[in-house]
């Protein structure tokens, strides 16, 4: 078992957001015993305000190769923070066809969303996880966004960054449910064991539970096994 999470966000007044969520699955892996890597936004450096960025965690049951190769190189898991960027960027460029699990933090519905992949990106998803993290996380003060409800955090917040000791809680705000519906989506971490790394447990939960899922490319049925050849008869 083996996957590759990139997170993409906008740069500066996003990045918390799009930080947490690769920090909390990679934390989460890692407790539950797999080998996890949390890398940060090497390739797109240095950030810019509004420009998209991205942020990267792999876990698997086997030790990572090539863990210095910063970008995930077919990520299977892959989390818009900010619903525009679905038609900004072919963000499913290197994933393996039918294997995608995308997950666009939106109030709109999953169908409507999909109108704006074309068909080349459509074939690499598997499915199409849309979840209302705005609605869903704790509001605190005027809105969950940090760069809207206090610039002086948001500052704070860039302390954080390029490997410094994190100074703000993990897993508020937009990150919680997004982080829910993702692990629900998927269904290869437990919910309840990744609650644990996550600040705002309670925003998750109903991430985990309030999301719509459409299947783009249905996994196939699993193929019956041929029957086994009758027994000889008794001499």
């Amino acid at each position: 078992m083996y996957h590759e999470l990139t997170v993409w966000s906008r740069g500066i007044i996003m990045d918390k957001e799009a930080r947490d969520v690769s920090s909390c699955v990679a934390a989460a892996a890692r407790a539950l015993g797999y080998y996890a890597e949390n890398v940060s936004d090497y390739v797109d450096d240095p950030d810019r305000t509004n420009c998209m960025v991205r942020r990267y965690a792999r876990f698997g049951d086997k030790p990572i190769e090539d863990r210095f190769v910063y970008e995930n190189p077919h990520p299977d898991w892959v989390v818009l923070i900010e619903e525009t960027i679905i038609k900004g960027v072919n963000f499913l460029r290197t994933t393996h066809p039918g294997e995608g699990v995308l997950v666009v933090n939106s109030a709109r519905d999953p169908e409507y969303l999909l109108k704006f992949l074309p068909g080349y990106m459509r074939e690499k998803l598997h499915k199409l996880v849309v979840v209302d993290a705005v609605r869903l996380a704790e509001q605190r003060g005027s809105s969950p966004w940090m760069f809207i409800r206090d610039l002086s955090e948001l500052a704070f917040d860039r302390m954080s960054t390029e490997g410094a000791v994190e100074r703000l809680a993990i897993g508020m705000g937009i990150a919680a449910p997004v982080i829910g519906a993702l692990v629900a989506a998927t269904g290869e971490l437990p919910v309840d064991e990744v609650a644990k790394v996550v600040a705002d447990r309670d925003a998750m939960y109903r991430g985990a539970t309030d999301h719509r899922v459409l299947e783009v490319n249905p996994a196939p049925p699993p193929q019956p096994s041929a029957p086994s050849a009758p027994s000889a008869a008794p001499a």
